[in-house]
């Protein structure tokens, strides 16, 4: 782990690790957005590990965004911060600065007939926090290119609705102003591709967490006179457990550290099979993570009142958004039969 990775993820574990206790989640779930917390998360820049340095972020890339990406995931973080990263990664692509307050970043490609000179027209647009946008980020195809499109959400209807974890994922339609527009270096479908990388890294996050429940209680926890951990079923559902989160942590990792090396070209060897795997891999792990996790825990772990549902009731909402597995594999499947047999091993090494 390099130095700046490090200290980001030791200043985000301390900032929501002291906020983000169980009663502070439960808090927010009756009450709504943390507006105090989120701007706490302004304050340190957190959202802007991604942005360019004239738009006053770090100038950094995937492999040091995955340490926030993840500690949002470990402490149930109930704010748009990997939606935030993704429209100020794109903005620094586009070379443009984002105005300030909670974004809305449109999840689906925008098509040709969506933006019309100073319009945006949306039809159900799918946008996480949608309801407290103080602004919209999207990108629209422009035939064999795309374009970013920063507008204004005032007069929008929105459908208010949340995923799993309670966190909301709003629907948005009507006519909206578009206040500026930006040609994008990428493929009109980057978004889908960087939601998914996001969430992944949230998995792993969200898998840990439920890791260092299910061992903390398995060490405290007596039966017949002895600790849980000592039992060897127990034992076996920790090292099953420990081996799912490794694999979805190393697997995100990669995925991060391809697209700073290869980026997203649409054409060429880019970072989209990793990106893919990475998915697909943290999507099919929720299953195990979830059901471990919870068995360790017994009874207690199904209570309202045990913390461990933050983190489980979020890893299945993330599981499913932007592509599960079925969607992932199938593209990995592709890919594998566009390269043929030979051409397999060095398309997963190169």
């Amino acid at each position: 782990m390099n130095e700046t990775r490090q200290i980001l993820e030791d200043s985000v574990n301390r900032l929501f690790g002291d906020r983000l206790d169980w009663d502070a989640l439960t808090r927010i779930e009756d009450s709504g957005f943390p507006r105090q917390l989120w701007d706490e998360v302004v304050d340190q820049g957190i959202h802007k590990v991604l942005a360019s340095e004239d738009a006053g972020g770090m100038g950094a890339g995937w492999g040091e965004a995955y340490a926030v990406l993840r500690a949002c995931g470990r402490h149930a973080v109930p704010l748009p911060v990997a939606e935030a990263s993704i429209a100020e990664w794109l903005a620094a692509q586009a070379g443009c600065v984002l105005p300030e307050g909670v974004p809305g970043l449109l999840t689906s490609t925008l098509d040709g007939n969506a933006v019309a000179g100073d319009s945006l027209v949306l039809d159900g647009a799918r946008t996480p926090w949608g309801r407290e946008a103080a602004y919209l980020v999207g990108v629209a195809a422009r035939g064999s290119a795309a374009e970013l499109i920063v507008a204004d959400p005032a007069g929008l209807e929105i459908t208010a609705e949340d995923n799993l974890g309670r966190d909301p994922r709003d629907t948005l339609s009507g006519r909206a102003r578009v206040t500026a527009r930006h040609a994008l270096p990428l493929p009109a479908d980057c978004v889908r591709w960087l939601g998914a990388l996001a969430r992944s890294a949230q998995i792993a996050g969200g898998g840990a967490a439920g890791l260092d429940l299910a061992l903390q209680y398995a060490a405290e926890r007596s039966q017949f006179g002895r600790p849980l951990a000592a039992f060897q079923a127990i034992q076996h559902y920790l090292a099953d457990l420990a081996g799912t989160v490794a694999a979805v942590d190393t697997i995100s990792l990669a995925a991060c550290e391809a697209l700073d090396a290869r980026g997203m070209a649409s054409d060429g060897r880019n970072a989209r099979f990793e990106i893919a795997a990475a998915k697909c891999r943290a999507s099919e792990a929720v299953e195990k993570l979830t059901r471990l996790s919870h068995q360790v825990h017994g009874a207690i772990g199904f209570t309202y009142e045990y913390g461990l549902h933050f983190v489980t009731r979020r890893l299945w909402a993330w599981r499913a958004e932007f592509g599960g597995a079925g969607e992932w594999g199938e593209y990995l499947g592709r890919e594998a039969v566009a390269v043929g047999g030979d051409g397999v091993w060095p398309l997963i090494t190169a």
